[in-house]
């Protein structure tokens, strides 16, 4: 999602105004980078003192909101959209990569499995592809961006899912042993 938003917001902005060159047009790119970093920075915060799911759900369903707007708004203010959209992306992939990690049961193989995943990233290569072919069957660079969108509903069905998953687990008050709680 992340690379195929970035690989086509230039593209997105020339297509919205036809006044941009690429040159001024790879400005948003910049803006886009800002965002990013801001974005991680601003969840980062936020996952010290909230429940990581819910933030990653809120900045799912906002990134969802800001995609939808991308595709369906033909003004140049989807082009801004999509650098909101970058900012919602910085915690997405460090979280769902430390998640994986974690379900890794024996710790000697951390490193190993984390190589693994890293390796088989391969949404950075499909995704943008899947984007392409939608924009050039549909004429439209605007609506390509629902790919995108999809992508950023798989993430919040993930974090939802753990979201769930959490509250179904007991809670173990720190004054009970484990043996109490298995009662």
């Amino acid at each position: 999602m992340q690379t195929a938003v970035w690989s086509f917001t230039i593209r997105l902005a020339l297509a919205l105004d036809e006044g941009l060159n690429e040159r001024n047009a790879s400005t948003f790119m910049v803006f886009s980078f800002i965002a990013f970093f801001v974005g991680k920075f601003i969840a980062n915060l936020l996952m010290t003192k909230f429940n990581e799911n819910k933030v990653l759900i809120g900045y799912s369903v906002l990134g969802v909101g800001t995609l939808a707007y991308v595709a369906l708004v033909p003004n140049i203010t989807a082009v801004w959209a999509a650098i909101i959209a970058s900012g919602l992306f910085g915690p997405c992939w460090a979280t769902i990569y430390a998640r994986t990690l974690d379900t890794i049961k024996d710790k000697r193989h951390t490193e190993t499995g984390g190589a693994v995943i890293v390796m088989s990233i391969i949404g950075g290569a499909v995704v943008p592809v899947i984007q392409g072919w939608v924009s050039d069957r549909t004429g439209s660079m605007q609506l390509s961006f629902l790919v995108s969108m999809l992508c950023f509903v798989a993430v919040l069905v993930f974090f939802w899912d753990s979201h769930r998953q959490e509250l179904r687990k007991p809670r173990i008050d720190s004054s009970e042993t484990i043996e109490e709680v298995a009662k």
